[in-house]
């Protein structure tokens, strides 16, 4: 496999020191921009400004807890959160990037807290405040820092603060903890070489330079985020244009507005984002746009969608969108992210395999219509190497033969913290006598005209009389061969039947499709069976939005399997057999009206309407009846949903209220109850 090579590199011992050489090199000069959820500028941080506040968290952390520490970093989007790790890391304290605490959230962050026997929380002052109200929960207890009054009230010299923490390479900078969709989530360990290295990689396949703007929506917490919107920014001595994944799902255009604005030049999305960017602009929207100033948009979702590239091209080709913007990857928080990219000036690579072929091992082009179109993910860089592997033999394949990729290279982790025998499992694999460690990725995958193609996982896949069934190929069937059914909203797995291992689909049904639950899965399962000689063994069809996700969109297949098996998955429909049983949705809605309504209870029955309104403008005619005795999520309105349904009330308020009283409401009447209450003025309550 062709690797890109580098003749001279970034280089630099650790990031304490590279963000205070930053600071020295561009002083005042802007290094991240924030956008509020209307696309305008609210914070602002220059190098110089970074590096002050850094400075003044890693004083008051040093005083209170142990060098090596960790943190847990429980920030909303935005720059307190780059601030906050950046002084752990001028204190030398391990940060754990996490997320906003929320009643949905808590049990997460506990487990994580345990996990990494968190010595503190880093958040702002207003969560602070809000944090016991959260209930009981261990992570509660420990010391709390809030680090925007810890800048307020700092001293503005930076010369006058104390030194940095000296750290080395091997110094562990932060844990990443992976998004547990296959698995329970675990701290993958990233030092400072490694983050160096990867961000070192980063800026070279994409071509990065000081006069490049990032934007970016991607969660911080994130792998993707963490590394192109955090240090990759720091590393090549670039600005970078940020914002809440809430604001860029409310309104996708907004990314591609501060693309233009800004003259944005390198961004990463997932392929539901290159969707929803198609889905929800007009072309009145995409007429204003000028993105041709975008150089590379990387696209390392699994797997990366040949249509939803193709779509995203044609939308957004006349507003100056290069045929070469669109990079596929490949990565993993194991490798702290990238592994393989595509060249940003070259146009990407798609084959049609033989699908009979991938089952049998082999990669073979071929031009038949029942082929799988499969999208290159490029090639390695910087040292890394990677390696196509017979998973049960150890044994290096040669070029067009499937097995496991193995990865290994400056980048790889050592491991997850405080877990070696699984450490041992995953990142000490060996091939030959070689005695080079290898990171075991779990992904199935070839090399075809020197890049790399993935075909799916070693544990998404089923042997049926000797021949494998790649399951993303399956759900890839179902979601391009089907209107009714979407990307993202399709899962497949196999379960043990009368002794053999059976197929079970499960989709999201869409009230809207406009086609019967019953009809649905016949002909869901009449093309599996047809393109792929596989009958199903059961087909379920559940609420919209409620296929078991990740906090970054993956889809939990394993536990759509369990939930499958113990009747727990929000079915509408399912057929096994000749065995049909179908749920209805039952009408409770209506409220007591009687008497005087205060003004609390006038705008409790003004929110239901607008509820009432915004379902019927979204689901047509055969839209279940609201049921005020049931969740969102009951109604089939997943995340994205829901934040447009926020958005909608805002808009029909005229007032800013906070998303999770939609999230953590158990009902919709518990949910409209208190937006009224938020929604209305103290002095107004009788």
């Amino acid at each position: 496999m062709k690797t890109l090579s580098l003749d001279s590199v970034v280089t630099a011992s650790n990031w304490v020191d590279l963000v205070a050489t930053r600071a020295r090199q561009f002083g005042d000069r802007t290094a991240y921009v924030f956008l509020d959820e209307n696309g305008e500028e609210s914070d602002v941080l220059s190098y110089h400004e970074l590096d002050r506040r850094a400075r003044v968290i890693a004083d008051t952390l040093t005083e209170r807890i142990d060098r090596g520490d960790r943190a847990l970093l429980l920030y909303p989007a935005g720059l307190d959160y780059v601030t906050a790790f950046f002084g752990c890391l001028y204190a030398g304290v391990i940060a754990v990037p996490l997320f906003e605490p929320t009643r949905n959230r808590v049990e997460h962050i506990d487990a994580v807290a345990r996990d990494c026997t968190a010595a503190a929380v880093l958040t702002t002052y207003d969560i602070v405040l809000d944090l016991d109200s959260l209930g009981r929960h261990s992570f509660l207890d420990l010391p709390r820092f809030a680090t925007d009054r810890l800048l307020d009230s700092g001293n503005p010299d930076t010369a006058s603060a104390s030194e940095p923490a000296t750290v080395e390479g091997a110094t562990v900078a932060y844990l990443q903890y992976t998004s547990g969709s296959t698995a329970t989530p675990k701290g993958v360990v990233i030092d400072h070489a490694m983050a160096l290295h990867q961000s070192a990689d980063m800026a070279y396949c994409w071509q990065v330079d000081r006069t490049d703007t990032i934007v970016s929506w991607l969660p911080h917490f994130h792998d993707f985020g963490q590394v192109t919107s955090v240090l990759l920014p720091i590393f090549a001595g670039c600005s970078a244009v940020l914002m809440a994944p809430s604001t860029f799902v409310k309104n996708p255009i907004r990314w591609l507005d501060a693309i233009t604005i800004y003259h944005g030049t390198h961004s990463g999305a997932p392929n539901f984002a290159l969707d929803l960017c198609v889905d929800k602009s007009t072309p009145q929207q995409r007429a204003a746009l000028d993105l041709s100033s975008w150089r590379a948009l990387s696209n390392g979702a699994e797997p990366v969608r040949k249509a939803s590239l193709d779509r995203f091209q044609a939308a957004f080709t006349p507003a100056g969108l290069r045929p070469t913007t669109l990079t596929p990857g490949y990565g993993l928080a194991e490798a702290t992210l990238k592994v393989t990219c595509g060249d940003v000036r070259g146009r990407r690579l798609v084959v049609r395999f033989d699908r009979q072929a991938l089952g049998r091992g082999k990669a073979e082009p071929t031009g038949a219509e029942d082929g799988v179109d499969l999208v290159g993910l490029g090639v390695t860089a910087l040292s890394t190497e990677l390696a196509i592997v017979d998973p049960a033999t150890a044994r290096r394949l040669p070029d067009g033969d499937v097995g496991e990729i193995w990865v290994s290279g400056p980048a790889v982790s050592v491991g997850y913290w405080q877990r070696p025998e699984e450490t041992e499992t995953t990142f000490g694999a060996r091939i030959g006598d070689d005695d080079t460690n290898w990171l075991r990725t779990g992904d199935l995958g070839f090399v075809h005209a020197g890049e790399m193609f993935i075909c799916g996982r070693v544990k998404n896949m089923m042997i049926v009389n000797g021949v494998n069934y790649y399951i993303e190929d399956i759900e890839g069937t179902l979601a391009d061969g089907h209107d009714a059914l979407r990307a993202g909203g399709v899962l497949a797995f196999g379960i043990e039947n009368s002794g053999q291992e059976g197929l079970v689909l499960v989709a999201e049904y869409q009230p809207n499709c406009g086609i019967e639950p019953e009809r649905l899965v016949t002909e869901m399962h009449d093309l599996v069976a047809r393109r792929h000689g596989l009958a199903p063994a059961a087909v379920a069809l559940i609420a919209l939005g409620t296929i078991p996700r990740t906090t970054s969109g993956k889809l939990r297949r394993q536990q759509c399997r369990d939930d499958f098996q113990g009747g727990r998955l929000s079915e509408i429909h399912r057929w096994k057999g000749k065995t049909t049983m179908t749920e209805t949705t039952t009408d409770v809605s209506g409220t007591d009206t009687s008497g005087s309504p205060n003004m609390t209870e006038l705008v409790r029955l003004g929110v239901i309407s607008r509820v009432r309104a915004w379902m019927d403008a979204r689901s047509g005619p055969d839209q279940p009846t609201l049921d005020m005795s049931k969740s969102l999520i009951e109604h089939g309105l997943g995340s994205v949903d829901q934040i447009d349904l926020h958005e909608s009330l805002e808009t029909w308020a005229g007032k800013r209220f906070s998303p999770e009283l939609l999230w953590e409401a158990e009902t919709v009447e518990d949910m409209v109850r208190v937006i009224a209450e938020a929604l209305t003025p103290s002095s107004a309550r009788i």
